[in-house]
């Protein structure tokens, strides 16, 4: 099983780097943009502030979640570690989830109450929350701008369009959630009349629907990722802005930049390397800037020089593991 997910993961690795030879061999990926970056102002500095800030805030998110079925409040500061750690495995293993699965094991020695399938559903009931936030988001952006940025070019409107079926979608996802029981008690059984997969489904919204008491909770949770998205777009902006071929004006870039984040989230490559550069590069290309690769390139290091720093509670976390386990010998 581990020979086959190495395997795979090499795979991973292997299109990435392919797409990334082959950007910089086009001359879509221009490196040299990164030392520029440095030389133009303090974009690097506020840019890395607002991915703080967005971490911060998306483990207080976390911390409601979990605190649903703790016996006592969390410790703030030791849920942040647990998140930091999921962000650098996420960072250097393909996709944004792989980090959840491997922050899990660590998350349950918070509280012993907190059963697996808890576990599963609330880091699940975390990440679609902070999807419906940023499908909210550019929904928003998409209906207040679509006269503008569709005259664009024919191609980004066909993004806003999916902009806005996302957002219904979203919306109506997150209506079901909180809806009462009568209501998603019929949802789950129409969902078991689906062939092969219906009753899976049908038990996963069943897990998540089990949090409906917790109304207020998910609410706060949702209003929380709508910043959070805010300020992932934010920093995608003041990073990159300094270096657009054409102009774009902060406003546009909610439309489109959400798409390419969903996409990176997908476990194809670590934090969407390769990938998300080609994207990148078309989605830039549809608002008539040509060196989207690049734009995204930074975006990427920013995060990942972040993120990478989440090391550090690894090591401090597994020394402190390995010595309880000397305890218990002893």
């Amino acid at each position: 099983m581990l020979k086959i997910y190495m395997i795979k993961s090499l795979l991973k690795f292997a299109v990435a780097f392919a797409l990334l030879y082959w950007l910089i061999a086009s001359g879509k990926l221009d490196l040299s943009l990164v030392r520029k970056s440095f030389e133009v102002g303090p974009q690097w500095i506020i840019a890395f502030f607002l991915v703080i800030i967005q971490v911060a805030l998306g483990t207080y998110r976390y911390k409601i979640l979990l605190e649903t079925k703790s016996q006592k409040p969390l410790n703030f500061f030791e849920v942040l570690k647990l998140n930091y750690i999921g962000l650098f495995f996420s960072s250097v293993l393909p996709g944004a989830v792989t980090g959840d699965l491997i922050k899990l094991v660590y998350v349950k020695k918070l509280d012993q109450n907190f059963t697996k399938t808890f576990l599963v559903t609330v880091t699940l009931l975390d990440r679609i929350v902070g999807l419906a936030g940023l499908l909210f988001l550019s929904g928003c952006f998409s209906l207040i701008y679509y006269s503008e940025v569709s005259s664009l070019s024919p191609k980004i409107t066909q993004v806003i369009l999916l902009n806005l079926f996302l957002f219904a979608g979203s919306t109506l996802f997150l209506g079901t959630l909180i809806s009462p029981y009568k209501f998603q008690k019929i949802i789950v059984k129409l969902v078991k009349k689906l062939p092969l997969v219906g009753k899976k489904i049908a038990k996963l919204f069943d897990q998540l629907f089990s949090l409906r008491e917790n109304r207020k909770d998910i609410l706060s949770c949702f209003v929380l990722s709508i910043f959070i998205q805010f300020l992932a777009i934010l920093a995608f902006w003041t990073i990159s802005s300094p270096f657009y071929s054409g102009h774009l004006p902060l406003q546009y870039a909610f439309t489109f930049i959400p798409v390419g984040l969903i996409a990176t989230a997908i476990p194809i490559s670590p934090g969407g390397l390769g990938v998300g550069h080609v994207l990148f590069s078309n989605l830039f290309s549809f608002v008539k800037i040509d060196n989207g690769a690049s734009l995204f390139n930074l975006f990427f290091l920013c995060n990942f020089s972040h993120n990478i720093l989440g090391v550090l509670p690894y090591l401090l976390v597994g020394r402190k593991t390995v010595k309880e386990k000397e305890a218990l010998r002893s």
